[in-house]
C-alpha cells in the first residue's frame, strides 16, 4: 500500500484507505462517487492554502529568464500581463481626445487624477494657497519654503518683497509720504495726489 501525504489525509477525511487515494490515481474519474470527489476537492483547497502558508509559491512557467514568484494567482496574472504582455486586458481612458490606456486600473486612476484632474484629493498648505495632488508634493513644498516672518505680528511670507509690502501697508514701516502742495492731503504714492491739484479756470 503506497499513498503519499495526500492519500493519508484523504483516508482520515473519508475513512477510505488503500490505493484509492494514491497520489498517482485519478480520483476525478467517473468511477469515483460524488461525495468522494467533493472530499478530494476540499482537501486540495486546504492543501493549497497550507502550501502558501509554508512558503511554497507559484513561479512563472515557460518564460525564460524570469525569476518572479508569488503565492497568489492574481499576482501572477498581473505580472504576466504587465511584464510579459500575456493575456493583457487594456483599461482605456474615457476622456475626449485621450488615447491613454493602461494594463492596470491603478495606473489608469493615476492618469485620470494627474492629467484630467478627475477624482483628485487635494492636499492644501495651511500657510498659503498652494495645493498638491500628492501628500509627498505638499511635504516637499513645506520643506523648500523659507519663511520670512514679520517682527511686528504673526504674519509670514515666502518672499521678502511680499513681507515688505505687508509691513508697508499694515504697519506703515518704510513709508515715504507724498505731501500735496495745495492741501494737507498725503499719499503713499505720488500718483494718488493728482486728483488734489486744482483746476484753473480761464476768465476772459
Amino acid at each position: 500500500m503506497s499513498y503519499g501525504d495526500g492519500g493519508y489525509m484523504m483516508s482520515i477525511m473519508t475513512g477510505v484507505t488503500g490505493e484509492t487515494w494514491d497520489d498517482d490515481a485519478s480520483v476525478a474519474s467517473e468511477n469515483v462517487e460524488a461525495p468522494l470527489r467533493r472530499a478530494w476537492n476540499r482537501y486540495r483547497r486546504i492543501e493549497g492554502v497550507e502550501r502558501v502558508k509554508r512558503g511554497y509559491v507559484t513561479r512563472t512557467r515557460g518564460i525564460a529568464g524570469c525569476q518572479y514568484k508569488t503565492g497568489k494567482m492574481d499576482n501572477m496574472k498581473n505580472h504576466k500581463a504587465a511584464k510579459h504582455g500575456i493575456n493583457v486586458v487594456w483599461f482605456s481612458c474615457d476622456q475626449d481626445n485621450c488615447d491613454y490606456k493602461a494594463k492596470q486600473t491603478s495606473n489608469l486612476r493615476h492618469h485620470r487624477q494627474h492629467v484630467h484632474n478627475i477624482d483628485v484629493k487635494w492636499y492644501h498648505c495651511d500657510s498659503c494657497e498652494y495645493k498638491a495632488k500628492r501628500a509627498g508634493g505638499l511635504k516637499e513644498h513645506n520643506i523648500d519654503v523659507v519663511w520670512h516672518h514679520c517682527d511686528l505680528c504673526d504674519y509670514k511670507a515666502k518672499q521678502g518683497s511680499v513681507l515688505k509690502v505687508h509691513k508697508l501697508n499694515v504697519h506703515k514701516v518704510g513709508v515715504v509720504w507724498h505731501q500735496c502742495e495745495f492741501c494737507d492731503h498725503k499719499a503713499k504714492q505720488s500718483s494718488d495726489l493728482k486728483h488734489t491739484k486744482p483746476t484753473r479756470k480761464i476768465i476772459k
